[in-house]
């Protein structure tokens, strides 16, 4: 594994309060060759001088781009374009500027994935995190997801993107998901892993110190207050525009899917347009939509008898 390249992709904004510790972390993995890019969606405070100071003591391992400013979806989709050189036996980790990598993050990850090497099949490592305060006090363990599998996909993102590591076919699968089709960066690479038939592992050992501040994009746990205003974006008709984004993603990777993946896609399209309640609850079984907790399954199925996925 020593000679596995990992590609990080960081997307910055803002981050000089908490990228020094970032970078140290990035900087003490052993056991393989990693190479940052970073993009940066206009600071102004002193991340860039952070940034480039950080380049000119690796020479060569660090890349430094502009960054869209469309957000923290378009930013991560941009990077994930503008990651080039990569060879067939390379990796890309997904990197947060404000969290603290464990010893061995990216080694544990290389091993999986030299285990599972073969050509043209996409394979997605994950894993758990120590949730932790703004001064990186741990709090609590990031709970197991209980199932992991394109139904999963197809409604919701069970891991943090935080954490994955995947190979170079997974990434070139990502690749024809067009921009207006990614909701987020990680749930598009959940369900490119999953509808084309990759292999996924999710390792029970926390592989990073998950910061949680007040300018979280996504937090750790949802809570009452997060279950409420999630209740607040179904009645708005935000997971409508996500059903979409997400069958516009199943189109765009069409011929990659695997032959569970594409009678998925076709339940699920049934699930959005069906005429009948029963219809559309009928084929929501056919596509295995499950999400991870009960209450959230219930709330599912309630917007798919009411049409609103």
């Amino acid at each position: 594994m020593q000679d596995t390249t990992v590609h990080i992709l960081m997307a910055t904004y803002q981050g000089a309060r908490y990228l020094p510790k970032q970078l140290a972390s990035i900087e003490a993995q052993q056991g393989v060759v990693w190479k940052l890019w970073v993009s940066d969606d206009g600071s102004t405070d002193s991340t860039l001088d952070l940034l480039h100071a950080f380049a000119q003591a690796h020479p060569g391992h660090v890349h430094l781009l502009k960054g869209p400013g469309l957000g923290a979806a378009r930013h991560f989709g941009t990077l994930i374009h503008a990651v080039q050189g990569l060879g067939t036996g390379d990796l890309v980790a997904f990197c947060d500027q404000d969290d603290v990598w464990l010893p061995g993050k990216l080694a544990r990850a290389a091993h999986w994935h030299a285990a599972r090497a073969m050509p043209g099949r996409p394979c997605l490592y994950m894993a758990r995190t120590v949730v932790t305060d703004e001064a990186l006090h741990p709090l609590y363990l990031s709970r197991r997801p209980r199932r992991l599998g394109l139904g999963n996909a197809l409604v919701e993102n069970a891991a943090s993107g935080n954490t994955m590591v995947l190979n170079a076919a997974l990434l070139q699968a990502v690749r024809r998901i067009r921009p207006e089709h990614m909701v987020l960066h990680d749930w598009s690479t959940y369900l490119a892993a999953t509808a084309c038939g990759g292999e996924l592992t999710y390792d029970e050992r926390p592989c990073l110190l998950y910061r949680q501040h007040g300018g979280n994009v996504v937090g750790a746990r949802p809570g009452w207050k997060q279950r409420i205003k999630r209740l607040w974006e179904l009645g708005k008709g935000n997971y409508r525009e996500w059903g979409q984004a997400t069958e516009g993603a199943l189109a765009d990777l069409e011929p990659l899917l695997a032959t569970a993946g594409v009678s998925a896609a076709a339940s699920y399209r049934k699930v959005r347009h069906g005429a009948s309640v029963l219809e559309r609850l009928r084929q929501a079984r056919r596509a295995g939509l499950r999400r991870q907790r009960r209450l959230a399954q219930a709330g599912l199925l309630g917007a798919v008898a009411l049409g609103l996925l």
